[in-house]
């Protein structure tokens, strides 16, 4: 799943992408990104299929958000990491302990900001 902020007057997109082994689907991180306090005061959270844009395999929808804000990198993990949580104990998401979530958050070419959640992985 990808979370996107709108585009165009000064505002920018946020895109976050969870890996469908995360176990939260689309619906279920807007449907938090809308219940959470800071995050709905940010921009409203909205599913939409990820256009054929590969951002990790088996991705086919993403959430949009409007971000006409300029978000610290911290802030927003806190919040990702806080959505997925209560995803996931809401039942909404597969078990798993979430501190083992790794969250990138890149520049794209484009101007987009791409945050990607997905399990971490063990590195050789």
């Amino acid at each position: 799943m990808v979370v996107s902020a709108g585009s165009g007057c000064g505002v920018d997109r946020l895109l976050v992408v969870v890996d469908p082994e995360v176990g939260v689907p689309a619906s279920a991180f807007a449907a938090g990104w809308g219940a959470d306090p800071r995050a709905s005061e940010i921009g409203p959270a909205v599913v939409e299929p990820s256009s054929g844009e590969v951002f990790l395999p088996g991705l086919v929808e993403l959430v949009v958000v409007p971000v006409a804000v300029n978000l610290a990198t911290s802030v927003l993990y806190d919040l990702v990491k806080r959505i997925v949580t209560a995803a996931r104990k809401s039942g909404s998401g597969a078990p798993g302990e979430v501190e083992a979530l790794e969250v990138q958050d890149l520049a794209r070419a484009n101007g987009d900001r791409l945050v990607v959640v997905r399990w971490r992985r063990e590195r050789s």
